[in-house]
């Protein structure tokens, strides 16, 4: 039986991981290009004296990468919308994820009918093996979102275990950067893609005239690059996590379902 389940499934699997983790990138791209469009009021303000202040009063390079974020959430795109625009993409995502487990799940039901049909028992349904399946791979799902919990970051999923795709997505981690009961809640590869830009910010930092505004305004263009990068990556990794979950959960089922008809394994 597991030989069965697992013969086509690598298939499957390399047909996701082709294509999915790429139309994320776009996604996010697009959102990010669109948004440095015009940040002309951003650069002006992290170009000002007043700014400058504000970083060299920060101890910590931390606290300095924190400034550069908040004022990026404040004028060129909040927190909440980066975080509205990533749960759509795992919406989008994590539903060509399922659409795919439903079809595979109706097939195999039908392979192991075959190997049980000759013992006591009613066929296994295609609606009955997806649920035994799911409540593996939601196990898994848990544990994960539990052992993601830390004081500085979540994963983005929350408290909530849904749909195992959009949730398997949503598994990627925010950090919660800045004081407790105020403090931004922002995915860990915007921060990763985003530290280059404030980085070379930082080089200039003597140097804040037209022509370097002009070069920041540059470096922002294509922030949308890195970010997509990043998130591919990301996408990528809990893909590749579910996939895993998957296989552990057909091994799991195809072992109950045998004890259950054969009752001698």
């Amino acid at each position: 039986m597991v030989d069965d389940a697992l013969r086509e499934l690598p298939a499957v699997w390399y047909g996701q991981l082709r294509t999915l983790p790429s139309r994320a990138r776009d996604e996010i791209k697009r959102y990010f290009h669109g948004k440095c469009l015009n940040v002309a009021g951003f650069v002006s303000h992290i170009c000002s004296n007043e700014f400058a202040e504000w970083l060299h009063r920060c101890a910590t390079e931390d606290e300095r990468q924190l400034c550069f974020l908040q004022a990026f959430c404040a004028r060129v795109a909040t927190e909440v919308e980066i975080l509205h625009w990533l749960e759509t993409i795992a919406e989008e995502i994590g539903a060509a994820l399922d659409d795919a487990w439903a079809a595979y799940c109706t097939e195999l039901s039908q392979k192991w009918n075959s190997h049980i049909q000759v013992y006591d028992g009613p066929n296994l349904s295609a609606d009955e093996l997806t649920h035994r399946l799911s409540e593996f791979i939601l196990t898994e799902l848990r544990e994960a979102a539990c052992l993601a919990k830390s004081g500085s970051q979540r994963p983005a999923a929350g408290e909530s275990i849904g749909k195992i795709g959009v949730t398997a997505i949503l598994l990627l981690l925010v950090g919660l950067l800045g004081p407790e009961g105020a403090a931004l809640a922002i995915p860990i590869f915007v921060v990763l893609a985003a530290k280059h830009v404030w980085d070379y910010v930082m080089s200039r930092l003597d140097d804040r005239g037209s022509e370097s505004q002009n070069a920041i305004s540059s470096r922002l263009a294509l922030l949308g690059n890195r970010v997509g990068s990043e998130f591919e990556r990301e996408v990528r990794q809990r893909i590749t996590d579910l996939h895993i979950w998957q296989e552990r959960s057909i091994r799991a089922a195809a072992a109950q379902v045998a004890r259950e008809r054969i009752g001698l394994i």
